[in-house]
């Protein structure tokens, strides 16, 4: 194949694996601020804050990796997908605002103004979560702005909400101790059965807001190649059923690194799935990647810096997670 042809298909790769990487890391943390209302002591949310104090600004690094390959090699798409998707990008873009300034000030601020920061970051959580939803949504349904895509954009945004408490609670299973992590392996079964009902309803629904997704879902033998999605999404979610039954009752933590693994396992045939829907366009029924991408010329020039840029993302990602990796503890001296 020529370069015409094979480079697009890189680059919708490298876009995906952008935006999986997002969802896996910056959706722990996201998650850990959506646990915020069900932790009513000060001092459990400042444990739980101590988790991903660390990790949380860099794993953002990762949706700007994955924007930026839109606008360099589909700068056609992007113009499209940014002025159909703008309300819920700028109301994105406000709720990660909030939820730095609140992350941050938390500590700062004055006793009695901590609480109101709190709630806070809860917020900017929960609006950067669902506006995040809403576009996968809209996405989804070709960008039109019509009553029943913003009701399915909406279902979207509340699935993943439970998606994010998912991996938010097992990222609290895997880093912390105590009563913070018996808490979340409760909340793991509850949000695991809520995102699976959500899941449903959405894939119900999707199949019937576009021809050709219809078509990839239900003609044989695609519906056959298709079905191990479900299926092992269904396996990994009885696993980490399995195991939390076991980690309620062990103190040897030894297990406790399992429901956040299984977590982005699911995350992983999730986004397989949705990937296959829509391949080969970039927006569904009407732009598909190699009418949406750039000249051949450029792609390879830029293909070049992603090639620096991306290993050098991975590795300071994976080292930071090394330095501060196991259980966190804290000194009343020096904190978490």
């Amino acid at each position: 194949m020529d370069a015409a042809t094979i480079l697009p298909v890189i680059f919708a790769g490298l876009m995906l694996a952008g935006v999986f990487f997002y969802i896996i890391f910056d959706g722990y943390d996201l998650g850990v601020g959506l646990l915020f209302p069900f932790m009513k002591k000060r001092e459990d949310r400042d444990k739980m804050i101590a988790t991903i104090d660390p990790f949380w600004d860099a794993n953002e690094t990762w949706i700007v990796l994955g924007i930026g390959v839109i606008f360099i090699a589909f700068p056609q798409a992007y113009g499209d997908i940014l002025v159909a998707l703008y309300i819920p990008t700028v109301t994105m873009l406000a709720g990660l605002i909030l939820r730095g300034a609140a992350f941050v000030l938390r500590h700062k601020a004055q006793e009695n103004h901590r609480e109101m920061w709190d709630k806070l970051f809860c917020l900017g959580s929960y609006i950067a979560t669902i506006s995040q939803g809403v576009m996968i949504g809209l996405y989804a349904t070709g960008l039109n702005h019509t009553p029943a895509n913003w009701v399915f954009a909406l279902c979207i945004g509340i699935a993943l909400c439970f998606g994010y408490i998912i991996l938010g609670s097992a990222w609290l299973i895997f880093k912390s101790e105590g009563h913070i992590r018996l808490f979340a392996t409760k909340a793991i079964k509850h949000s695991i059965f809520l995102a699976f009902l959500a899941i449903v309803l959405v894939s119900m629904a999707m199949p019937y807001t576009s021809s050709i997704i219809y078509q990839k879902w239900f003609s044989m033998p695609n519906i056959i190649y298709l079905s191990p999605i479900p299926i092992l999404c269904l396996i990994l979610a009885f696993i980490i059923f399995k195991n939390i039954k076991f980690i309620e009752k062990d103190t040897s933590y030894k297990r406790d690194w399992v429901p956040y693994l299984l977590s982005v396992l699911i995350v992983l045939c999730t986004f397989i799935g949705f990937g296959y829907s829509m391949f080969p366009y970039i927006i569904i029924d009407k732009l598909n990647i190699w009418e949406a991408s750039s000249a051949p010329k450029s792609l390879e020039f830029v293909l070049w810096g992603v090639v620096l840029v991306l290993p050098v993302i991975l590795l300071y990602t994976f080292y930071v997670h090394k330095i501060f990796g196991g259980k966190i503890v804290h000194d009343r001296e020096v904190g978490y």
